[in-house]
């Protein structure tokens, strides 16, 4: 729904029960969405694709080795993968849904939506990560279930084009099963910004603070950072974390259409630091100025959207 800022100087798309957040230095519109099934992704992640067509392969299936030949009856377990977004290959495990939860079948794919394959009768626990980066070995994979679920993903090895997706789901063979994959990378949008006041904020930076720096592949609520980063330094991409502005920034607003990406971050001040904040950083009259905006609890799947107005008389 549209809401009208009490000062009549931006509007915002508002979730309910969200609000424009205010303090002395600064005011910014928050747009929190949810990346949805059918969700039309950013250019940033690469061509917009959708797939109308869905591909059934009969895919090339690794047996742990402690089932082999030992299925017994058979059936044909069929998952469909949910995206948001496109991949390019995708690994595929399927455990017994029993005390055990052992590993019974590995694969890996192509960008391929609906995979059929044999398995075992009865119940399963499938876990599908698209775009993870490196090869599991056979004397490496993950045997347990809960196993799977303890892997980490780093914030630092992260490619934006490419982000690692995942998710689990239940299933039973000879029945179709939807399983939802999502990326943990949020996107954070900065729509447009301007400052108030007769001079402008000279050769801006746009960086991230207090990025939350690891997560649990499979983890879906509950992002409580450890450990956070606090600046770019020593990342593949550091574009992630910060963007220098071409151009000044000044009492009109400005379209900058600029993209940053964290890891979801649920804490206002838990262990390993405050929330993750955006800091706006420049020169104005000869003197650097600096402006910090915390953006709040960040769930998985979230894209957050800002249009910002920087109060010049005020700053950390």
């Amino acid at each position: 729904m549209k809401r009208e800022n009490p000062s009549g100087s931006i509007s915002m798309d508002i979730r309910p029960g969200q609000s424009a957040r205010t303090t002395q230095n600064w005011l910014f519109t928050r747009t929190l969405n949810k990346l949805l099934p059918g969700f039309n992704h950013l250019q940033s992640y690469g061509a917009r694709v959708l797939f109308t067509a869905v591909t059934v392969l009969i895919c090339a299936c690794t047996q742990a080795p402690s089932l082999q030949n030992h299925f017994g009856q058979t059936d044909s377990l069929i998952i469909h993968i949910n995206s948001t977004l496109p991949y390019r290959h995708l690994d595929l495990f399927v455990y017994s849904d029993t005390l055990t939860h052992a590993l019974e079948l590995h694969i890996r794919c192509g960008d391929t939506r609906t995979i059929r394959m044999k398995s075992s009768s009865g119940g399963k626990i499938v876990a599908a990560i698209a775009d993870l980066h490196g090869v599991f070995s056979e004397s490496a994979l993950p045997d347990r279930f809960e196993t799977m679920e303890n892997i980490c993903m780093h914030y630092a090895d992260e490619n934006p084009d490419a982000p690692m997706q995942s998710g689990y789901c239940h299933a039973y063979t000879g029945k179709r099963t939807e399983l939802d994959i999502s990326p943990l990378l949020c996107p954070i949008v900065i729509k447009s910004i301007r400052m108030e006041g007769d001079a402008p904020l000279e050769n801006p930076v746009l960086q991230l603070t207090d990025v939350n720096e690891k997560a649990l592949i499979l983890q879906n609520d509950g992002f409580h950072p450890v450990s956070v980063l606090k600046g770019p330094e020593g990342l593949g991409h550091p574009f992630m974390m910060l963007c220098e502005l071409p151009y000044d920034i000044g009492s009109s607003p400005r379209e900058t259409d600029v993209t940053l990406w964290c890891y979801p971050n649920e804490d206002e001040a838990g262990p390993g630091g405050p929330c993750t904040s955006l800091i706006v950083s420049g020169n104005c009259r000869a003197e650097k100025r600096q402006f910090r905006i915390p953006l709040g609890a960040i769930s998985r799947g979230a894209k957050i959207c800002m249009e910002i107005e920087l109060k010049s008389s005020n700053y950390d």
